[in-house]
């Protein structure tokens, strides 16, 4: 019996008939070819899974190249929106600004910093000799005063020591932090203001009595004291960014010298978030082009495929309606196979009015050239966009093959194992009636011995 072309799976273990009968290797051969016929589904199923994942990796791909230009396009019109205004200091050794939002161009001029803003800290007026015995309170009563807060703190016998009072100001949470010092000349408390600014910095001893501050009074903070535009200004941080709209100052240094602070558009800003776009786009062509024409791959003929195509080409022919109307004017072309290329000396050359208009054409993210990352976004969002819902859809099917192929596998497996077994009896019969058999004829052959000297079936054979 001829062997089957057809051949298992390897997720069927194939069983090996080891017969004795001399249809031994006929019945390997049914056995082989009943599982081959009985895996052919499965291969299917197989394949049916293995073309599902394959569009989940496609897909996956897809996705980021997809997030990667609408992240572009959304990154271009918020240069749009904020005109790509970069902040300078005329000294930064005096001060630094850095723009965090401004829209339009400005100029700003500090003219002086009388001080910095420096956070309070004191160290107690005396000594101990033993931080973890000896007595910091007469009554062990006492009062932490920051700001306007005033805080009771109250040291029992075990407590009323150093160690104690700081375990108990540093368990309050009111913004100040105290520490020991050892010194040669006794141990000391230091307590400080965690937040910079001038404030109020005591520890009262015996508030309802003596009422007696133990801390120094050298160090109780100062505020950033500084002038803009001639316009006085005192602020609790040296950090300011809630005086100029959308800038942030940092006061490095008290001055007497003006610095001026500069927000102007900035296109270097423009230039890279236009080869970002190229970039980005061109990756997607790449994307697209790989599942089309001669090379078509998995997502052929998907509607996601189109989708993204439709919005690639709503972006590469949007218009504008001012000076700058068009990818072109900002230095972008077209490459037969519909990639971009971007040359930056275009933006090099821009006149102010030019530079007013590539920012007027890129919109926001809501409006202009930058809108479109909405429509992109509507397929490359990575919960609710068309890639990822179509992913979910995806892992159901997989999930669904994968259970098919594991009741076929055990369906196949089951029944390998039952023809087996019948296969296995009919070979012990066969080697029975084999054996009978020999038996017989050589129980004839010696009774034709014993009646006629001669092996008859022999002698038959030899006249005919």
């Amino acid at each position: 019996m001829a062997t089957s072309a057809v051949t298992p799976l390897s997720s069927v273990t194939p069983l090996t008939f080891t017969g004795t009968s001399q249809y031994a290797s006929s019945f390997q051969s049914v056995l082989t070819r009943a599982v081959g016929i009985a895996s052919i589904p499965l291969q299917q199923l197989q394949n049916q899974d293995q073309t599902v994942l394959s569009e989940e990796t496609q897909l996956a791909t897809l996705q980021g190249t997809a997030a990667s230009l609408t992240t572009a396009v959304q990154a271009l019109g918020n240069l749009g929106a904020n005109q790509a205004i970069s902040a300078t200091s005329s000294n930064p050794a005096n001060v630094t600004v850095t723009a965090t939002g401004a829209s339009s161009p400005a100029s700003y001029t500090i003219n002086s910093i009388t001080s910095l803003a420096s956070a309070a800290s004191e160290t107690s007026l005396t000594g101990y000799a033993d931080s973890a015995s000896t007595p910091v309170s007469t009554t062990g009563s006492m009062s932490l005063v920051i700001g306007s807060q005033t805080i009771p703190i109250t040291l029992t016998s075990s407590t009323n020591n150093l160690e104690g009072l700081e375990n108990a100001i540093n368990a309050t949470g009111a913004g100040v932090t105290a520490t020991i010092l050892t010194t040669g000349n006794g141990n000391y408390l230091s307590v400080s203001a965690e937040n910079q600014g001038a404030t109020t910095l005591q520890l009262i001893n015996d508030p309802t009595g003596a009422d007696t501050n133990i801390l120094t009074s050298t160090n109780q903070g100062s505020d950033a004291v500084f002038t803009l535009n001639n316009l006085p200004v005192t602020r609790t941080s040296n950090t300011v960014n809630d005086l100029i709209p959308g800038a942030t100052l940092t006061l490095q240094a008290p001055t007497t010298s003006a610095t001026t602070l500069t927000l102007a558009s900035d296109p270097t800003q423009l230039t890279s978030g236009l080869q970002t776009l190229v970039s980005a786009y061109n990756a997607a062509v790449s994307q697209i082009n790989g599942q089309a024409g001669s090379t078509t791959g998995v997502l052929s003929g998907d509607s996601i495929v189109y989708q993204l195509e439709g919005d690639m080409q709503q972006l590469s022919t949007y218009q504008g309606s001012g000076e700058i109307k068009s990818l072109a004017d900002l230095g972008i072309t077209f490459n037969s196979d519909g990639t971009m290329s971007f040359d930056p000396t275009v933006i090099g050359g821009f006149s102010s009015s030019q530079l007013a208009g590539a920012f007027q054409f890129l919109g926001s993210e809501t409006t202009g050239l930058g809108a479109i990352s909405q429509a992109l976004d509507q397929v490359s969002d990575s919960a609710t966009g068309a890639i990822a819902t179509e992913q979910t859809t995806l892992q159901q099917d997989d999930a669904g093959l994968q259970t098919q192929i594991a009741n076929s596998e055990a369906s196949i497996n089951s029944m390998q194992k039952t023809l087996f077994q019948q296969l296995s009896q009919a070979d012990t019969l066969i080697s029975s009636l084999d054996s009978q058999q020999t038996i017989l004829t050589a129980s004839i052959q010696s009774l034709d011995y014993t009646l006629y000297g001669t092996d008859t079936g022999t002698n038959s054979s030899s006249s005919s």
